[in-house]
């Protein structure tokens, strides 16, 4: 039997609201341990010939009422109670105005304007003051209230694709840290998952595709969608530390901008300044001296 605890997310006006975005194939599933690895899966399985009826194609998506068995950066497990939180995933096979493939070193940027897109929609729809936290959660109060995940899908012999995960946390009364915090505890509000949803989507979709036209005018200096990012990053002018990936020693210092393709700038000790561009950051303080974002 189905789970009603994914009625929502499968209302007829919902899933019209969806299409017209443009998006790709849309699938909504009951339960599902990951809709990444789902859709990963997927991608995968029509890569060699024996996928459905309806392609992945790009902005296709597949989203659940219930994930078991989600996981975050470093491979940490993250559950939640059914019915609570807004899981889903897209598909990208990003693309420039030609037609022609863009290349893998942009993609950090796609986490970030989904970020920005999920920060735009609790506002809009909980004055919620969401904020980014380099390089893959958005933060409320200082505690996290979603996080991102993307991967690379290798797409038979063609150019790489991403599976891009996003977890909201929207109804949850009780989390599994006490860092992390749900739109309802954080504000009192009682929003939705569809509503977030289609937020979240609306905001991303129109970002996603000025972003492909030209990567470089978009999110290069002055670029506007690098502004909507930055003014929306709570990382940027703080005090962090860098827990870099290998054992590789940390990095410490003020957070000062974005790098070429979506890294975090840090400067350290004697003015020295590092890209870091992967890893997981951990705010120690304000830095009122910060010098602003680059």
């Amino acid at each position: 039997m189905p789970d009603p605890r994914a009625a929502d997310l499968r209302e007829p006006a919902v899933l019209a609201a969806l299409a017209d975005l443009g998006l790709g194939r849309i699938d909504v599933l009951d339960e599902v341990g990951s809709t990444n690895e789902h859709l990963t899966a997927a991608v995968a399985r029509q890569a060699r010939g024996s996928g459905p009826d309806r392609p992945w194609t790009d902005l296709s998506l597949v989203l659940t009422g219930h994930q078991s068995a989600g996981r975050g950066r470093l491979d940490r497990v993250w559950t939640t109670e059914p019915g609570t939180a807004l899981t889903f995933s897209v598909l990208l096979r990003p693309a420039d105005g030609r037609g022609r493939p863009l290349p893998t070193r942009h993609f950090p940027w796609l986490t970030l304007l989904m970020a920005a897109a999920v920060v735009d929609a609790l506002d809009g729809l909980a004055a919620a003051g969401a904020r980014i936290k380099w390089p893959n959660d958005v933060l409320l109060d200082g505690r996290k209230v979603a996080g991102l995940l993307a991967g690379l899908v290798l797409d038979g012999g063609g150019p790489p694709a991403v599976v891009l995960g996003t977890g909201i946390n929207v109804a949850q009364e009780e989390l599994p840290v006490d860092t992390a915090t749900s739109v309802r505890r954080a504000t009192g509000r009682d929003v939705g998952r569809a509503a977030v949803l289609r937020a979240v989507l609306a905001g991303f979709v129109p970002d996603y595709r000025r972003f492909c036209v030209d990567p470089a005018a978009a999110v290069g200096p002055g670029g506007a969608l690098r502004g909507r990012i930055t003014e929306r990053m709570e990382t940027l002018g703080r005090t962090v530390r860098a827990e870099l990936p290998g054992g590789a020693a940390p990095v410490t210092g003020t957070a000062t901008g974005l790098g070429e393709h979506g890294g975090l700038l840090v400067r350290g000790p004697g003015g020295t300044r590092r890209e870091v561009t992967a890893g997981d950051v951990v705010h120690l303080r304000p830095a009122p001296d910060a010098p602003g974002t680059v």
